[in-house]
């Protein structure tokens, strides 16, 4: 049992020490590149805190639904990577954006929503 609360109290801890340790490295990586690697690290870290943290797996019925706005959220980052490249497309004036920031939250949201959708549905 204390092994159980010990693993419960350092996971967390770990997962952020992790995290403090990385985002430097990251933001070396670029303005797209960095934001889009720590949003998927943070959505991937917040996607299996629980089940690291000791919590039991579980089954969602439609939980593998997920990877719909997953996908379509990832769409949307292909689509903000392609206007750093220059590319002119259709709705891609809408779409881009220049913010680290958004591109951070976008992926986290994808990431975190994919990780769910495998750890808890039936997968992709």
């Amino acid at each position: 049992m204390f092994l159980r609360k010990l693993t419960v109290i350092l996971i967390p801890l770990g997962m952020v020490l992790l995290l403090c340790l990385l985002t430097p490295l990251l933001s070396s990586l670029g303005g797209f590149w960095g934001s889009l690697a720590l949003g998927a690290l943070l959505g991937l870290l917040l996607g299996l805190l629980l089940p690291l943290a000791g919590a039991t797996r579980f089954r969602e019925p439609f939980a593998y639904l997920l990877w719909v706005p997953a996908v379509l959220i990832l769409l949307v980052l292909l689509y903000q990577y392609l206007a750093t490249q220059g590319v002119d497309l259709p709705l891609l004036r809408l779409l881009a954006v220049n913010d680290s920031r958004i591109i951070t939250l976008e992926s986290a949201f994808a990431a975190y929503m994919l990780t769910f959708s495998v750890r808890t549905g039936r997968g992709i």
